[in-house]
């Protein structure tokens, strides 16, 4: 007999600091939820392993408890399985999937909206590269894709995440090498786009405490489709400029960076392969051509039943074509 929840535990989220802590963080989660069930993860990846086998044994509520690949890693199990719910924890360096469902960073609040246990319905994206892969808030190509994937093993003496991460999208967003590319989004003419520097789609807003696609949760769960962000012929200082834009929300209107939205997304790069991630985990290194695809209602998850998903800006910042992009445009945030 199952005692639920089934708790998967990452003890390297947030830099070693949850298994330096775990028997205080054992004991705060079974003040709030009573008895349960927890395994640790051993190597990356872990997580997929873990969830397959608690699921097969009868478990119908499976929770992540540390970051972001943590809970990508078994959201991408949960998917297949329409009876089974996942909740989230926070103890990771970063938590942008949580902060999407305003589920807060620190544990124990995270842990009192588990308890009160509202479920709801939210969509994932089938992301298809080197391997076929879902993602719940944003997939990144380009250089922050690269900076995504170099933080596996560049840096390990680093114990802050989001600095870490901060660091080496500055290093890549230098290093990377402009390529030519081609998108479809759903079934419209190809769009060629002589100079990407980076590419973006998801049903959230924020990757990495940056700001890529404003107003996008709100946007996308009102359409049922996904926000995208191409980002092309930056070069140099621009690039700077656009990940200090993007901190403050502030991307659209900027020369180069073209948002629209749409079901589906096929890029193919011309010379070089992008490196592309969902959430940290990387899907693709080597193929030339990725896509992603927005799949309604996919998971089941314990979120606030109050949450707010906030609109900064009206939805026509999505609709302009990608020949506006090409020059400078003034864009108005809403006032609250």
């Amino acid at each position: 007999m199952t005692k639920e929840p089934y708790i998967v535990i990452n003890p390297q989220a947030n830099s070693g600091r949850l298994g330096k802590n775990l028997d205080k963080i054992l004991k705060t989660t079974k003040d709030y939820i009573g008895d349960f069930e927890y395994v640790l993860t051993e190597n990356p990846r872990h997580e997929v392993e873990l969830a397959e086998k608690a699921i097969k044994e009868g478990y119908k509520t499976i929770v992540a408890l540390g970051g972001d690949g943590t809970a990508t890693n078994m959201g991408d199990v949960a998917v297949n399985y329409p009876d089974v719910t996942l909740g989230l924890l926070s103890a990771g360096s970063m938590c942008d999937w949580h902060r999407t469902h305003s589920i807060p960073y620190d544990l124990e609040s995270s842990l009192e909206i588990f308890a009160e246990g509202h479920v709801d319905k939210f969509p994932a994206m089938r992301c298809v590269g080197d391997e076929s892969y879902y993602a719940f808030d944003v997939a990144d190509g380009g250089f922050t894709g690269r900076a995504a994937a170099a933080a596996h093993y560049e840096m390990k003496w680093m114990k802050i995440g989001l600095i870490k991460y901060n660091f080496l999208a500055i290093k890549y967003v230098l290093k990377f090498k402009n390529t030519p590319c081609k998108l479809i989004i759903d079934d419209g003419d190809p769009i060629r786009v002589e100079s990407l520097t980076n590419v973006m789609a998801g049903v959230a807003d924020i990757l990495a405490d940056f700001v890529v696609l404003p107003s996008n949760t709100y946007y996308s769960r009102k359409n049922k489709d996904l926000g995208m962000v191409v980002a092309h012929d930056m070069k140099g200082l621009r690039r700077i400029q656009m990940l200090i834009r993007a901190g403050g929300g502030k991307l659209p209107g900027m020369k180069g960076i073209w948002l629209t939205r749409g079901s589906k997304l096929v890029v193919e790069s011309k010379e070089e392969p992008l490196c592309w991630t969902a959430e940290g985990e990387v899907f693709n290194e080597k193929k030339l051509k990725v896509e992603i695809e927005r799949i309604e209602d996919a998971l089941s998850m314990i979120v606030p039943k109050e949450r707010e998903y906030p609109v900064d800006y009206e939805e026509s910042i999505y609709h302009e074509t990608f020949e506006e992009s090409f020059e400078e445009r003034k864009i108005e945030r809403i006032k609250s």
